[in-house]
């Protein structure tokens, strides 16, 4: 299985900070610079932590590990201070199964998250804080033979500051929450095979929650 460490998200931030940098040294043209934008793209990596399933009759749980997570977020203009966000973000990391499989061996797990939503900047000249608040699917994609992916409804809410290091560049470091809503005796992680199939976990209504910090550089065009 993977071995994920936070140094990894370290290095993903400076790498997107030593980027930033260099691009600061190189002029834009004024023409350029005049220019209005319209959209915004911004490619991202972050560390994101917690997420667990319950058995609705016992105590087995599938609890995902933190690790690394990489996305790309894209951003219309729709007036001064908000924008629309269409949001893809991806995790590849393990998931422990205490309590359900034969010396508890951990599984291979994808989670992917597809939102739509706004942000809101609030004023500021090369420094502006924001919030946002996104909503779409997330699924689950276990590493188990035969299985089928799981999909459920979710919404997203984060926040930061946004550098604006020319009027063409800048730097997006954010804090977010994802909040997925399991359906009510979910059978999920199911599998099927020639001699039938099955599920490796039913769980009550509930909200799985993890959390995310990451750095992005901003495109403007």
């Amino acid at each position: 299985m993977r071995n994920l460490r936070p140094k990894n998200f370290q290095s993903h931030c400076t790498l997107v900070l030593i980027v930033a940098t260099a691009t600061l040294c190189h002029p834009t043209p004024a023409k350029a610079q005049d220019k209005p934008f319209k959209f915004e793209l911004t490619p991202f990596a972050g560390y994101r932590v917690g997420g667990s399933f319950d058995e609705k009759d016992g105590d087995g749980r599938v609890e995902l590990n933190d690790s690394n997570a990489q996305g790309i977020m894209f951003n219309i203009k729709a007036n001064p201070n908000g924008q629309y966000e269409l949001l893809y973000s991806r995790q590849s990391t393990d998931a422990a199964t205490e309590g359900f499989l034969v010396g508890d061996p951990t599984i291979d797990m994808d989670v992917e998250h597809f939102h739509f939503g706004g942000t809101y900047l609030f004023e500021g000249d090369n420094t502006r804080p924001f919030i946002a608040l996104t909503l779409g699917l997330t699924q689950f994609d276990p590493g188990i033979t035969d299985s089928n992916s799981e999909s459920f409804f979710s919404v997203s809410f984060g926040g930061g500051v946004q550098l604006n290091a020319t009027k063409r560049l800048g730097v997006r470091l954010e804090a977010r929450a994802f909040t997925t809503f399991v359906e009510d005796d979910s059978n999920i992680f199911c599998a099927s095979s020639s001699g039938g199939g099955a599920c490796l976990i039913q769980v009550d209504a509930r909200t799985l929650t993890q959390w995310e910090a990451r750095a992005g550089l901003v495109f403007r065009f």
